[in-house]
């Protein structure tokens, strides 16, 4: 029957997709067995075609499923695609804040804006540079007679000539950076105006002190060494150069304030750092450049009193030179002699003795400090 030998074909090709995925050869014999079947041609062509349809239809609906899974799934890879334009969005955002950052970055800043950067000590450093011989502590005298940030910064560009003498495109500073300089110790710095009744009194004190002992006396001269400063500071603000009109100005007796400090700090000095002794020699000598009488009067004394500390502190070299240079200077030797014979007593007697012999040659019984040297000679 018709169906029968339908459904044995349907079997049979089930049969030989199956044998020809495992082998072809049994295929072949199968194909012989079915053509009996071929009498009836037509009506298995017709079922068969009639089965391809069926089974073309059924194909077709899965495929139409598939098609529609496909459809469904489309939208999800389209919402899924969503974030990623989001992201493009944000890639681009991104792309445009670098943008600006590097734009920003590139911009040249003014100079008031790098000076404007610049910490204290950097301006200190530009400021040597420019051959200024400035300390924060200088500027803060000068402030504290003078609190005026601009009248100071221009006294010191006129002092050390700089107007015009450096470009900043090409050195990196200028003669601006002063008043930056002024203006940031005047910021960090507890700036109070000098009365005189206040400097009156630190001068009265020094000159009533009474030597004790070494602490005592060393914070002794820390304090007069600041007063001392101060007087100075008003004599080159003031452009006075006589002791004895700054007298008139700060109602004190420069001179005698000028000899006590110079006693105390010859005794002090003895045993504090052989850098103390440069720091003060070059104080002490600015003091008496400004003053011109008292330079006259006490240059040879402060020469003999460094020196002094400097072959205390083992620097024989240099204080030999002082008082080589002190005696060819001077017509009057006898007491130059007896200062530089007995500094070395403590140190070295057989050179004590020497430097005493020497003397003989320029120094006899006329002579103040005759006897002072003979002792030394025969000690």
């Amino acid at each position: 029957m018709p169906t029968k030998t339908t459904k044995k074909v349907t079997n049979k090709k089930v049969v030989d997709k199956k044998e020809e995925a495992k082998a072809v050869k049994p295929v072949e014999e199968k194909k012989v067995e079915t053509k009996p079947v071929a009498e009836k041609k037509a009506p298995a062509k017709k079922v068969a075609s009639e089965k391809k349809a069926s089974a073309k239809k059924e194909e077709a609906k899965p495929a139409e499923e598939k098609k529609a899974t496909v459809e469904k799934k489309t939208p999800a890879k389209k919402a899924a695609a969503k974030p990623a334009t989001t992201k493009k969005a944000s890639t681009k955002k991104t792309t445009t804040k670098k943008t600006t950052t590097k734009k920003a970055t590139t911009k040249k800043m003014t100079k008031e804006e790098q000076y404007a950067k610049l910490s204290l000590d950097t301006c200190l450093d530009l400021a040597k540079a420019m051959s200024m011989d400035v300390t924060r502590d200088s500027i803060i005298q000068q402030l504290i007679l003078n609190p005026d940030v601009k009248s100071v910064s221009e006294n010191l560009v006129n002092k050390y000539q700089l107007t015009g003498k450096f470009n900043f495109e090409e050195d990196g500073y200028d003669e601006g950076l002063v008043e930056v300089l002024v203006s940031k110790v005047f910021e960090t710095a507890d700036i109070k105006p000098q009365k005189p009744e206040d400097l009156q009194a630190d001068v009265t004190h020094a000159l009533n002190y009474k030597f004790t002992d070494v602490v005592a006396d060393g914070e002794e001269y820390k304090d007069q060494f600041d007063t001392m400063r101060k007087v100075l500071m008003i004599a080159q603000h003031k452009d006075i150069h006589d002791s004895k009109k700054l007298e008139e100005e700060v109602g004190v007796d420069v001179e005698k304030f000028v000899e006590e400090f110079m006693d105390l700090a010859y005794s002090v000095l003895k045993t504090w750092k052989y850098e103390d002794v440069d720091y003060y020699e070059h104080f002490i000598f600015a003091v008496l450049s400004q003053l011109e009488d008292l330079h006259n009067k006490y240059s040879n004394r402060i020469m003999m009193d460094v020196a002094d500390l400097y072959i205390l502190h083992g620097d024989y070299g240099l204080g030999d030179a002082d008082y080589a240079y002190i005696l060819r200077e001077n017509q009057i030797k006898d007491y130059i002699y007896y200062r530089y014979a007995s500094i070395y007593e403590g140190v070295d007697k057989d050179k004590a003795k020497q430097i005493a012999n020497q003397a003989l040659q320029f120094v006899d019984d006329r002579f103040t400090y005759y006897p002072n040297i003979i002792a030394v000679l025969e000690g």
